[in-house]
Parts: structure tokens; sequence; C-alpha cells
């Protein structure tokens, strides 16, 4: 509470903290959130996931490098000497990976952004909240790219461009030009759905959409993990094993 001269009176004024006013009106998504459902539930997690919607449909040349990389990924994995990934070497997961949420997330409500802090090697990503999105040409390529959000009504739609080339989900290939819309929102007090809809005309045929769902864990603690004991060496041919030390 702060007070204020004027016209010779005091003016008491109640100071409300910055978060109150950036979430007056507005879902607050602060909070631990898992998966829900949990996809490995039934089981510990499959060595090779598939697709949250199953394969893209995609343009050629791409359809084809696609089919060419499945196969030789299968054929690695049935020698035991499976493909080298982003996780395999300690790499951050990037954009729209880093919220499947694998491990827990969580999200911090600010006024003017929404973190995303991720368990899994300790990834950050940052939304900017009532933001004009900057050029293209004007955005560094990074692994979660840049995002900017805004509600509509109730839901926060979030728009991410400037993912990195190299960063692909589920190996998916895909352009610079790669937008990402995903559209979050409360469908209880502790449930959160989030759409995600992936364009990208010049390397897929139609728009790749598919839906994360979470649950709010307020007894889990997030804690450091980090990949400071790597041992995976990548041979020439892109298969990788592990470094014995004796």
């Amino acid at each position: 509470m702060k007070w204020y001269a004027r016209l010779g009176r005091l003016v008491w004024v109640v100071a409300l903290c910055p978060v109150s006013i950036a979430l007056a009106g507005n879902p607050d998504f602060n909070g631990v959130w898992a998966r829900y459902p949990d996809p490995y539930a039934a089981g510990p997690a499959p060595e090779d996931p598939p697709p949250p919607a199953g394969d893209p449909r995609l343009r050629e040349p791409y359809a084809a490098a696609y089919k060419a990389y499945k196969a030789r990924k299968k054929a690695a994995d049935d020698a035991g000497t499976p493909l080298a990934d982003a996780s395999s070497q300690c790499l951050p997961e990037g954009m729209p990976t880093i919220m499947g949420a694998v491990y827990n997330i969580q999200l911090l409500h600010t006024p003017r952004e929404l973190v995303v802090l991720a368990e899994f090697l300790t990834q950050t990503r940052r939304v900017f909240l009532n933001e004009k999105m900057p050029p293209l040409a004007e955005i560094k390529p990074s692994y979660n790219g840049y995002s900017v959000g805004h509600w509509e009504g109730d839901t926060l739609v979030i728009r991410t461009i400037g993912v990195r080339e190299d960063t692909k989900f589920y190996n998916f290939p895909h352009s610079p030009n790669m937008v990402i819309t995903e559209r979050l929102r409360l469908t209880a007090p502790d449930l959160l759905e989030n759409r995600v809809k992936i364009d990208d005309p010049a390397v897929l045929a139609q728009p790749y959409e598919f839906i994360y769902g979470y649950k709010k864990d307020p007894t889990y603690k997030m804690l450091e993990y980090i990949c400071d004991d790597n041992r995976s060496v990548v041979s020439d041919d892109g298969t990788y094993g592990l470094k014995i030390t004796k």
C-alpha cells in the first residue's frame, strides 16, 4: 500500500502486484504439469514412440527422404546400433518436442511472458505475451524459436517461428518458414489442453495437428536434470553407442 499527496489530501492506493494484474480476467496456468493421459501408463517408455498424429503428409522430395530415414532407422535399431538423435546427444529437444513433457514441465505465468521450464535437460522456453512478432529475417534460429502469445477469450494462442532446421519433431523435416500455433486452455481447474498445429507449405502437403493434454501436479518438485555424464559416441554413419572406460 502506498500514499500520494493529491490536492492537499493524502490518498492511499493499494499497489497490486504485477502477477495479479496480468492474470486478472485470464486463466492461470501457473504450476507443474504432467502429460495426461499418461502416454506411458501401460508400461515403460517405448524405444520408438509413434508420432502423436501418425506420420505427416510430406511433399516430395521430403516424403521419399523421410521414408528412407525410417527404413534406415529400423535397420539400425534391429542391429542394436540406433541412430543418434538430439536426446541421445543431450541436446535441447526444441519446439514442439519440449511440450511433449516426457518429464514434467512447469509454467510460470507473469505479466509479460509465459515461461516453460522442462525438467528434462533443464530446458527453458519463453512466450512473450501481447507482443508483435518480429520479422523472420530478424530472428536468430534457435531450438525453441521465437514465440508470442495473445488471448482469445479463455484461450492463449501462441505463434512460434524461427525454429532451427536441424531441430526436428520425430525427425520430420521442416523449412525455415515453419509456423507452429498452439491454443492453450484449461478444460478443468487442474487440466490443460494444448492444440498444436504445424504449418509448413513447402514441406507439408497439409498442416500437421495434434493435442497434448496435461494435469496439474502440485506435489511434484522440479529438479535439475543435466547430461553431465553423457558417454554417447556418434560414429561417421550416424549411429551411436556408449564410450566404455576401463
